[in-house]
This record gives structure tokens, C-alpha cells and sequence, in this order.
């Protein structure tokens, strides 16, 4: 389906702050009967909003633009009360010579957060989105259609999106630009102008300026300030050298501009910022737990026990010397890479973890208050919250291990190939389907909550839990154990079946499984239990196995 043959037909508008946001449900009771297949856009004005879609949370920064589709319920909140959030409701229509046919939504992705550049969303809105409290329950004829061109607008930006992300031409450009970064990140000390650069790259300075920016979010210029700020105070923490010479070693000519940079973006003079950090070894941070945990610098010998920390270490170029890896080792994607890793066995044991001799502990569970205690005593132990979604782990993580830039980068290449498998998948599966993941153990069955697979199902395929899996969700379930004749009580549209890769040879003779299978034709799925894991470096791995998964022949 083109978007160009596309009719949209505009129902209402209102931008509003979002504490006083007036609720999905309100809003649909006021849509006729007959306009029950209206998809909802979402556009957050400021940054600090969190949606939830489904009880699914995605975090929105300003500029973000979201499709909902009708039968998913949504609510939000906010980091402060005066966030403001755009909502369009709208229906499609698909232009056949002189017929409109409905459709359920345009040819974009649902659920998916497109990232635009607020400028531009600020530009094609207008002056309106920042009319406080004002909601437009009844245009005009002329204003709808200058709200409705607007909305057009605001999708073919979104759809810009995904054509970029399937032009090779467009990802020659962002190697190009990428090339640039790195030259930039080894030759900061240099004379750099943003011309040079740009003939680097093979654009034009302006083109340049603008991709650059898409790519990284700051200009050049502003790129360029930040590498030589982040390298002075590497510096500063490390050394007593007057400020002159650090301001020409990090390619600042002017020593008084190197100070008000400086001061603009740590919010410390430099020489306030050496008396803070030059003899401080260590950090405070505040573990799940509620503790304050003294971090030494520059921690190497870390020991943690594993399940939920152990691939965003790996992924964030951390690898521990010791983890509780002896459950999963055979049973991750990963396993060649914990080759050199000492195995605690089941749990951060502490009499093995003594042996050890580490500098700090990163646990991802609770422990008896005793056990918590024995830990301490060997060395600084921060207790992560188990609840944490991916992202929110792995950046927890990194700005405890003040790898931030690596997770954030981690993040973005994840989301790029996430829109790229879903447009792969376009013709395999519908938005917004009901999927359910049953795992099974020889004669034993589990339902999964929001975790393993079926937590990239939820979170990034668009997917949505069952009743009773919500319920599961929401009672804070990673799984359950479930009977027999309890499975069809919790099937989807669309179920998947995890095992493992023995148990897959003959799993198609199971009863229970073959009447599962009767309920959902064509779409139900066996899969590996080594995709059952909510790593980043399996749930990266697994978008490149998705096409094969959705390939293989289903009961």
C-alpha cells in the first residue's frame, strides 16, 4: 500500500499537557459507531513523557511520534506537570479510481516510536500545539483542513523514515558521516572545520550540518566541543597541568574559551572540577535497594550473577570475572563468550565470590539479609532492580560503569534494526496481533509473562498479551506454570511454542500442543528455548532469526 494513494479523513485534535489529558476511552466514546476503525497519532511536545501501550512502557523524547491502533488502550505519564502531548484521531481510506476502502491504519509501523526532529514537527504544526488547555472539539471546515493537511504532513515524515532506513544511498551517507565521527573522536586536538568534514564525507556543508545532526543530535561545532570537554576532563581528573596546556592538548587555541565551554556544559569552572575529582577514588551510587553503594573508579574485577546483567556487561565491552552462570551457560546464544568467565555455579555464592578477591559485585536479585551482608563485607555490592525493562538495565548499568555513550549507541542501532525487520515482516504478521509464549520443560508447562521472547515480542514486534497474560503482566509474573488443559485459556492470535532444540524433533506428536495449534492455523511457531532470554545480545540476535522463524513450517 502507498501512502501517496492514501486518503486521511481527520476526526479531532488537541494538544494538552499531560496531567490533564483527557483519556482514550472518553475520547472513543465520542466517535460514532461507524468510526470505530479511527487509529490515534501521538506526538510528545516535550521530553520526560512516558506511554503506555498495552501496559507496555516506551519512554518518548520531544519530537517522538507514535501510532496507536484502535484496539489498544493506552495511558501516559509525565516527569513534570507541564509536558505537552498532540493527539490526532484519524481514519484511512485507500483511493481506488473513484472508491475510498477503509483501512486499518497507514503504511506505517504501529507501536513504534519515529524520532523526528522536534523543528520539524514544530514547523508543521504551528503556533496551535502550544495553545495551553485548548482542545478542538469542533473545527471549522477551514481549520480542519489545515489540521488534517498538517496531520498528512506529520505522516509523510514518518514514512520519510522508513524509506531511509531501506536506502542504501542513505546508509552510504551515514557511513560516511560515521567515518567523520571517528576521525573527529581521534584528531579532536586538530584546527577541524566543519567544511573539512563535510568533504570528508562528499556532501555539501549544509546536507552535512543536517545529516550529522539526525545521526548524533548535536551540530558538528557542538559535537567537536563536547569530544575535547570530555577529554579535558579525563585530564583533570588525572593530572595537575596548568589549563593552558590542557586547552592546546584538547585543540582549544584560547584558554579563556576553553573555560567558558567548560563551565556551559559541567556547570564547573575547570579548575573547580580538578579540585572535585583529582583525588576522589570513588563514586556514590543508589542501588535498587534504596543504598547508598561507595563505587570505586575504574572498577576491572567485577563479579555478578548474571541473569539479568550479564550480556549488557558483554555488550558494553565489561566482562566479569566471575558470574552464576552454571543454569545458563549451555542455554545462551552467547556461551562462547563466557569461555573465560568463573562460574559461581547457581548464585553469588559468598565463599566463592571471596575467592575471587573482586572490586565490585552487580547483582540482579535480592538476597537474604545475611548473605547481602557477607557481600559487603568482600566488597561494594549494588543490588539492580529486577523489574527493570531492557534499555532502563542497560543504561543503568552503563552509567554506573560510565558507559553511557556506548549503551545509548547500542540502543539506536537495536531501534534501527528493529524497523528494519518489522518492514521485512510487513506481509508476515499484523500489528497489534495477540501473541502468547508457552515453554516447555519434558512433561511441564510454563506460560511467559513480559520476559524471554516474549518480552521483544511485546516491546519491539508490536505484539499484544492476551487477556490473561496481561493479567499475568500486570500481577508482576515473569512466568508461570500452567496444566495442560489450561493452555487454550491463555492463546493468542498467534502462539509461539519454546523448547528445547531436542524436545523440538518430536514436540508436534504432543496432544496438548496439536490442539493448540487446531486454534491458530498457520500460526503457531516452534522456537528454540535458547531465544528465551532477555539479553541484549540475544535479543539482538534474535531480529536476524525472526524471518527464519516466521518461514518455518507451522502446524
Amino acid at each position: 500500500m502507498d501512502q501517496a494513494s492514501l486518503y486521511i479523513r481527520l476526526q479531532h485534535y488537541e494538544s494538552f499537557q499531560v496531567g490533564q489529558m483527557i483519556p482514550a476511552s472518553s475520547l472513543h466514546a465520542r466517535i460514532n459507531d461507524n468510526e470505530t476503525n479511527s487509529c490515534t497519532l501521538l506526538i510528545a511536545l516535550s521530553h520526560g513523557i512516558r506511554l503506555y501501550i498495552d501496559k507496555i512502557a516506551i519512554d518518548l523524547r520531544q519530537g517522538s511520534c507514535i501510532l496507536v491502533l484502535p484496539a489498544q488502550r493506552y495511558t501516559m505519564e509525565a516527569s513534570n506537570e507541564e509536558a505537552q502531548l498532540a493527539r490526532f484521531t484519524f481514519e484511512t481510506f485507500e483511493v481506488e479510481g473513484m472508491t475510498l476502502n477503509s483501512v486499518a491504519h497507514p503504511p506505517l509501523l504501529c507501536g513504534y516510536t519515529y524520532n523526528l526532529l522536534f523543528s520539524q514537527v514544530k514547523r508543521v504544526l504551528g503556533n496551535e500545539a502550544w495553545m495551553k488547555k485548548r482542545f478542538y472539539s469542533s473545527l471549522s471546515t477551514s481549520e480542519m483542513a489545515i489540521m488534517q493537511g498538517r496531520l498528512q504532513l506529520i505522516l509523510g515524515l514518518m514514512a520519510q523514515l522508513d524509506e531511509q532506513a531501506s536506502h542504501s544511498q542513505n546508509e552510504e551517507k551515514i557511513k560516511m558521516i560515521q567515518h567523520t565521527v571517528q576521525y573527529m573522536e581521534q584528531h579532536y586536538d586538530e584546527d577541524l572545520t566543519v567544511e573539512q568534514l563535510a568533504n570528508m564525507a562528499r556532501m555539501v556543508r549544509w546536507q552535512y550540518s543536517q545529516q550529522f545532526k539526525i545521526l548524533t543530535g548535536k551540530k558538528p561545532t557542538d559535537y567537536l566541543v563536547h569530544l575535547r570537554i570530555n577529554q579535558a576532563k579525563e585530564l583533570l581528573r588525572n593530572s595537575a597541568e596548568p589549563l593552558s596546556r590542557i586547552s592546546r592538548q584538547i585543540g582549544f587555541k584560547d584558554e579563556y574559551y576553553f573555560s567558558r565551554c567548560f563551565h556551559k556544559l559541567t556547570g564547573n569552572t575547570p579548575r573547580e572540577y580538578a579540585n572535585i575529582h583529582l583525588h576522589t577514588q570513588q563514586r556514590i551510587v543508589i542501588d535498587s535497594l534504596g543504598r547508598k553503594v561507595l563505587v570505586p573508579k575504574d572498577a576491572t574485577r567485577i563479579v555478578t550473577d548474571g541473569k539479568y546483567t550479564l550480556g549488557e556487561l558483554l555488550v558494553l565491552g565489561i566482562p566479569p570475572i566471575g558470574a552464576a552462570i552454571s543454569i545458563m551457560k549451555d542455554n545462551v546464544i552467547y556461551h562462547n563468550k563466557l569461555r573465560n568467565i568463573h562460574n559461581l555455579g547457581n548464585w553469588a555464592d559468598p565463599d566463592k565470590v571471596a575467592q575471587l578477591q573482586p572490586e565490585l559485585l552487580l547483582l540482579s536479585y535480592f538476597h537474604p539479609e545475611q548473605d547481602l551482608q557477607k557481600l559487603d563485607a568482600i566488597a561494594p555490592t549494588v543490588i539492580l532492580n529486577s523489574k527493570f525493562k531492557l534499555f532502563e538495565r542497560l543504561r543503568y548499568i552503563a552509567k554506573l560503569f560510565e558507559r553511557s555513550k556506548a549503551a545509548e549507541k547500542w540502543i539506536t542501532t537495536y531501534e534501527d534494526k528493529v524497523r528494519l525487520v518489522r518492514i521485512q515482516l510487513a506481509d508476515a504478521y499484523i500489528a497489534g496481533e495477540t501473541a502468547a509464549v508457552y515453554l516447555k520443560v519434558g512433561a511441564k508447562f510454563y506460560i511467559m509473562g513480559q520476559n524471554g521472547l516474549a518480552a521483544s515480542l511485546y516491546e519491539s514486534l508490536g505484539f499484544r498479551p492476551p487477556a490473561k497474560v496481561m493479567d499475568l503482566i500486570e500481577q508482576g509474573q515473569a512466568w508461570i506454570e500452567i496444566q495442560q488443559h489450561q493452555m487454550n485459556h491463555y492463546a493468542g492470535e498467534r502462539n509461539f511454542i519454546l523448547a528445547s532444540a531436542k524436545e523440538l524433533q518430536t514436540i508436534a506428536h504432543c496432544p496438548q500442543i496439536a490442539i493448540l495449534a487446531e486454534l491458530t492455523p498457520g500460526k503457531t511457531h516452534f522456537v528454540d528455548s535458547i531465544w528465551n532470554h532477555s539479553d541484549p545480545i540475544t535479543r539482538e540476535r534474535l531480529l536476524e532469526a525472526l524471518p527464519f522463524i516466521f518461514k518455518k513450517q507451522t502446524m
